[in-house]
């Protein structure tokens, strides 16, 4: 299970000279990203959920928490964390892939 989603995003640009490092003044970047649960972990009344979001030239994670179903009849953590990040006002563009 994996989402895809449209990540856009803004912050410092940076080139490598023979020189240096050189800033090059704050930029926008917009990437479809593959999102991948990478691991959980916590207890019953709360876990994290450690997120993965790839493309081809991009890649970073990030942590969301979330209070699990731990009924007898509730799916797995790992679909349940799927299921919640498709709550977050951040995903409603995301895609079951």
């Amino acid at each position: 299970m994996a989402l895809q989603k449209l990540i856009e995003t803004e912050g410092d640009s940076f080139i490598e000279t023979p020189l240096g490092v050189v800033k090059n003044g704050n930029q926008k970047i917009t990437f479809s990203a593959y999102v991948k649960v990478v691991s959980i972990t916590g207890s019953k009344t709360q876990l994290n959920a450690e997120v993965l979001f790839k493309s081809d030239s991009h890649k970073f994670t990030k942590n969301y928490l979330f209070v699990p179903s731990v009924s007898i009849d509730s799916i797995n953590f790992i679909a349940q964390a799927y299921e919640y990040l498709k709550t977050l006002p951040e995903f409603a563009d995301a895609i079951d892939c």
